[in-house]
């Protein structure tokens, strides 16, 4: 599995019309996406919630990918977490590393 790490910056005083377009953003772009890619997106959310133990889980429709980012993940099992990143490296999706969390890349295109 490809995994990178990004040195990224808070948004500080625009944080508020940051998280406003990116939820727009969000309900846009996810008509991009096709019904299997929606349903295989949520079928790698709930093998993450089986997984890792964490704060929050963030579903993002982009232009490009679908990320999936979670925050303060703890894996529950070492083997549950090997097999499971082997998993997405066989459907070809990616791992990004950041201070804020770890995101989960599908379907590239």
């Amino acid at each position: 599995m490809n995994t990178l790490e990004l040195d990224t910056q808070p948004a500080g005083s625009f944080a508020y019309a940051a998280a406003r377009d990116a939820s727009i953003r969000n309900c846009i772009n996810r008509s991009l996406y096709t019904e299997l890619e929606l349903r295989k997106t949520q079928t790698a959310v709930d093998l993450l919630d089986m997984v890792y133990k964490y704060s929050k889980l963030y579903v993002n429709y982009r232009k490009k990918f679908i990320a999936i980012k979670i925050t303060d993940a703890q894996a529950r099992s070492r083997r549950q977490k090997q097999e499971l990143e082997q998993l997405f490296a066989d459907a070809g999706y990616s791992k990004v590393v950041t201070a804020q969390g770890t995101t989960y890349r599908l379907f590239t295109r």
